[in-house]
């Protein structure tokens, strides 16, 4: 069912209905499904897994973008959970106070306030004085 479900989508953005998603039909797919891509990264994706070199992608090629971007979500979901245990006040950005807390009591790790300011000098990308998401996600796949 999941396999037929997948095909539907595919086909679904085949505008000629040739077989293979052009890169204008995978823009106003993902534009359409409400998914920010840039033309630059849309193209670095099509090169990346389009394995017949024919500048679209066929079904199977699809499959494996689908497949990536589902894994990709998953891990998204997973650090999003991490990040609002550490925004104990759920104002969507993490205090620098909030991440020592965080630091003592989920990793039995002690930092003081200098080292603490090092660490947000680091993390902290905008200079706000706060780590948002973004911040966030981008230091934990720094460090994977």
């Amino acid at each position: 069912k999941q396999w037929y479900q997948r095909r539907v989508v595919i086909t679904a953005g085949d505008r000629n209905q040739d077989g293979r998603l052009s890169f204008e039909d995978l823009r106003q797919g993902f534009q359409s499904s409400g998914f920010h891509i840039t033309n630059e990264d849309l193209k670095d994706l099509v090169e990346r897994f389009d394995t017949d070199g024919d500048g679209a992608l066929n079904f199977a090629e699809m499959l494996s973008v689908m497949a990536v971007l589902h894994k990709s979500n998953k891990e998204k979901d997973q650090i999003e959970k991490v990040f609002n245990v550490m925004d104990m006040n759920g104002n969507k950005r993490i205090s620098k106070s909030e991440l020592q807390s965080a630091m003592a009591l989920y990793c039995d790790t002690h930092f003081s306030d200098l080292e603490m300011d090092d660490i947000m000098k680091k993390v902290d990308f905008d200079n706000d004085g706060y780590i948002n998401f973004h911040e966030f996600s981008k230091c934990i796949h720094l460090f994977r």
